[in-house]
């Protein structure tokens, strides 16, 4: 590009500021104009700034410090007012133009990248011009990005203002403030600002074509009515200032800082919008005259809000939106002093420059001026939230979740998945599916029409007789409820009598057969002569039925009461572990089994002939099993622990004192006690006669008491009795020896240390949950899975409150 003699002139004086140096552009006006006077303003502006550079260039004497502001000589200030003095005189003489121009609101900008970017690609660069009231810092008065071509040598040329049809706004230069143009080039750092010089502000000329920023038409009165011929002397061309419609403008007055608002064609009134300072520090109220930042509205905003990015996406570098801010003020203890507290909502570009490009709401956070910073809380374009680092939820012994679960009525619904402890799915399913038609164990789902089937009878009273050989008075069958109910306040519910038959005969295939209910007599009562039938007999051929089943409703009554030899005799045909010969339930503090014995009878005899256990007792919440008295245990006892517990002797009515027991892996006894040696400086402690028949493998501690001293075993334990010495007479001693167990019991059945588990109990655990492992997981689930499954079954009755009890009528 070539320049003139001016420009080099212009570019050599400031060859030395860094701050013009860096970017090496300068300004060209546009020729055009929209009428004389802004004509006349633009070119006495730029034959001013002319001048100045002259002056700076053959004096030296004038200078523009960029920080300082603005200083010119005495001289330069005469030049400048003779200048425009004289250029005003002659536009009061220029004709008026006959055609209207529209001022273009551009300002040409040529510079130079003097090490071009990496990032610039086929001559196209994205540049992102800034123009600030600041040298350093501050926010953006007005930005713009443009695609910019850029020669082989890093020179380009931009229009300012291009990027919207109206081009610069006028307010940028309506001030006396300074104006400073930063360039951003493929997003990359912001060069060096440059200080824009008088060219730019020639944009405040519009203002000579209006008065107070209204035309002069806005300020010509309209003709009174019946008004007669206007003098020549006093006539206004009406094709320049005459009003759309003339009328009379009225007005009640005004309130200070509320703008007017034209009520009718002739009337000016207050409207809701209030205006208090201008330029930069101008702040607009809606429904408030004393506006408290830059928009304030007080009321209801309704309808979409839109803010809109920082400007338009490229390959190398995406957008943010326009931030939305919160403000709130919390006090500062330490300062005496409120601090602002800054919470920002704004959406990031994500994926830029891929196939699939989206967004985040982000929130940032500012304490007082310091700059918002990511607290790391976001949202996708699908909804999902990622969460700021340190983020804990409710659960777990480190306040945050872990795993999810399920569960569910193991009768009703099969649940898989369960627990989730990373990513993955939970499953629920019915094992019978709900339905309308008679089905057994089925919940009810009611047909389009609301119903559903059922095969159940109900009837106040049926009295039948059949006096027919073999015939039957009633039939009712059922297949899973009750054939036939009755009841009866005084007599019996159901009562059948027959001289060679069966008086009552009920058959189930999954119910009860037959089911007696008395309120102050037997409920079923048989009686029978013959030593191999039976008073009452019961069978059930159904999987999980009952043969007989007892129940009483009185606080001290009885379910079933068997007496005799063997009071009450169970057998269980289950070779699966499913079954039970005699199942008891207790319920709020009951017992499922009460026996007691007197003299030298069991209360409870339990024996197993196989490899089975003899007792098996479990328990949801409470003690598996509780012994009031001595308890003899004649083989080994294997634990997970063990203690002692006692009242507390400082606090016995209200604490518990509990110590845990000294666990070996051998068999291991041990013996301790205090011994003093005499003036010969020794001692023998004596043991038992059978201590060396009972142990072996002897060890030894020695600990001196009351004084400094030294006390070694002088003699090895023999004939129960062992010696000590010490370096000086009188010494205390406390002692301690260990031995193993060497009887005969002992050495038949020696605990190991390490043991391979059964290979049925492999893979599994005594205590699952202690390894993250479901129940099913344990032992006792390996070895007898059914029995289980029964106990499961139970805790799940016993937490949804279901009455095992026989349904009421």
């Amino acid at each position: 590009m070539k320049k003139s003699s001016g420009e080099r002139r212009q570019h050599a004086n400031h060859g030395s500021n860094p701050r013009i140096a860096g970017m090496s552009g300068h300004f060209l006006t546009d020729p055009r104009c929209s009428s004389p006077r802004a004509a006349l303003a633009f070119s006495a502006l730029a034959v001013a700034e002319w001048i100045r550079a002259q002056l700076n260039g053959l004096t030296g004497l004038i200078t523009v410090p960029h920080r300082a502001g603005y200083q010119r000589s005495r001289v330069e200030s005469v030049l400048l007012v003779v200048l425009l003095s004289s250029l005003m005189g002659a536009q009061q003489t220029s004709p008026t133009t006959t055609a209207t121009l529209v001022v273009p609101r551009l300002v040409n900008y040529s510079g130079h990248i003097s090490s071009a970017p990496s990032k610039t690609a086929a001559g196209i660069a994205g540049m992102t011009f800034s123009i600030y009231r600041e040298q350093d810092g501050g926010a953006p008065l007005w930005m713009e990005t443009q695609n910019v071509n850029v020669d082989t040598k890093g020179n380009y040329t931009a229009q300012l203002g291009a990027g919207k049809s109206e081009g610069l706004p006028l307010e940028l230069f309506n001030t006396s403030e300074p104006r400073w143009l930063g360039v951003r080039i493929n997003s990359g750092k912001e060069q060096p600002r440059v200080l824009l010089l008088s060219v730019p502000y020639a944009l405040k000329a519009a203002d000579a074509e209006t008065i107070g920023g209204l035309p002069p038409s806005a300020f010509v009165l309209a003709a009174p009515p019946n008004a007669g011929a206007v003098s020549p002397a006093s006539a206004v061309n009406p094709a320049a200032v005459a009003p759309a419609t003339k009328s009379n403008v009225t007005t009640n007055g005004g309130t200070v800082n509320l703008l007017p608002l034209w009520t009718t064609a002739t009337n000016i009134q207050n409207s809701a919008l209030a205006q208090t300072g201008s330029g930069a520090t101008a702040k607009i109220g809606i429904g408030t005259t004393t506006p408290a930042s830059t928009l304030d509205v007080k009321g209801t905003v309704r309808g979409s809000f839109t803010l809109p990015p920082l400007g338009a996406a490229t390959a190398f570098s995406g957008k943010n939106s326009q931030p939305l801010d919160f403000l709130a003020s919390a006090f500062n203890k330490g300062t005496s002093a409120p601090v602002q507290q800054s919470f920002i909502l704004q959406a990031e570009p994500a994926g830029n420059n891929t196939a699939s490009p989206s967004a985040t709401l982000n929130l940032l956070h500012a304490a007082g001026t310091a700059t918002p910073t990511e607290t790391g809380l976001k949202i996708s374009a699908k909804g999902l939230l990622t969460f700021a680092p340190g983020q804990t939820f409710p659960g777990g012994g480190g306040g945050s979740v872990t795993s999810v679960g399920l569960s569910a009525p193991s009768l009703d619904f099969a649940v898989s998945g369960s627990p989730v402890t990373g990513s993955g799915t939970l499953g629920l399913s019915w094992k019978i599916s709900p339905t309308n038609t008679n089905t057994a164990s089925a919940i009810v789902k009611r047909d389009g029409t609301g119903s559903f089937s059922a095969g159940t009878i109900n009837a106040i009273a049926i009295n039948a007789n059949n006096s027919a050989s073999g015939g039957v008075a009633i039939v009712a069958n059922s297949s899973s409820s009750v054939g036939i109910l009755g009841g009866s306040g005084t007599n019996a519910g159901v009562w059948g009598d027959s001289t060679s038959g069966t008086g009552t005969y009920g058959d189930s295939a999954s119910g009860r057969g037959v089911w007696g209910q008395s309120t102050s007599n037997q409920g079923v009562e048989g009686d029978t002569s013959s030593a191999s039938a039976y008073g009452v007999f019961g069978y059930n051929s159904a999987v999980n039925g009952i043969g007989i089943y007892g129940s009483t409703s009185g606080s001290t009554g009885t379910g079933v009461l068997g007496y005799g030899n063997t009071g009450v005799k169970g057998i269980s045909a289950s070779i699966d572990g499913s079954g039970a010969g005699v199942y008891a339930q207790g319920r709020v503090g009951s017992a499922g089994i009460y026996a007691v014995s007197d003299d030298l009878a069991w209360a409870v005899n339990a024996y197993n002939v196989g490899t089975g256990t003899g007792v098996l007792a479990g328990s949801a919440l409470g003690d598996a099993g509780f012994f009031n008295g001595n308890v003899e245990v004649d083989g080994n006892l294997s634990k997970q622990g063990g203690s002692f517990k006692i009242d507390h002797p400082l606090d016995p009515a209200n604490k518990y004192l509990y110590h845990s027991f000294v666990e070996s892996p051998d068999m291991m006894n041990i013996y301790n006690g205090n011994v003093t040696t005499n003036a010969a400086a020794e001692a023998v402690v004596t043991l038992p006669e059978w201590f060396e028949t009972l142990n072996r493998d002897f060890r030894y501690q020695l600990t001196v008491i009351g004084q400094f001293a030294q006390a070694i075993v002088a003699g090895k334990v023999a004939n129960h009795q062992f010696s000590i010495k010490t370096d000086k007479p009188n010494v205390e001693v406390s002692w301690q020896v260990t031995g193993i167990r060497q009887d005969a019991w002992a050495n038949a059945h020696r605990i190991p240390v390490e043991a391979q588990k059964p290979a049925e109990e492999r893979g599994s655990y005594l205590h699952p949950e202690l390894y993250g492992a479901p129940e099913e997981k344990g032992v006792l689930w390996a070895r007898s899975p059914k029995t289980m499954k029964q106990w499961k079954e139970s805790r799940t009755r016993a937490a949804q409150k279901i009455n095992d009890s026989p349904p009421a009528p």
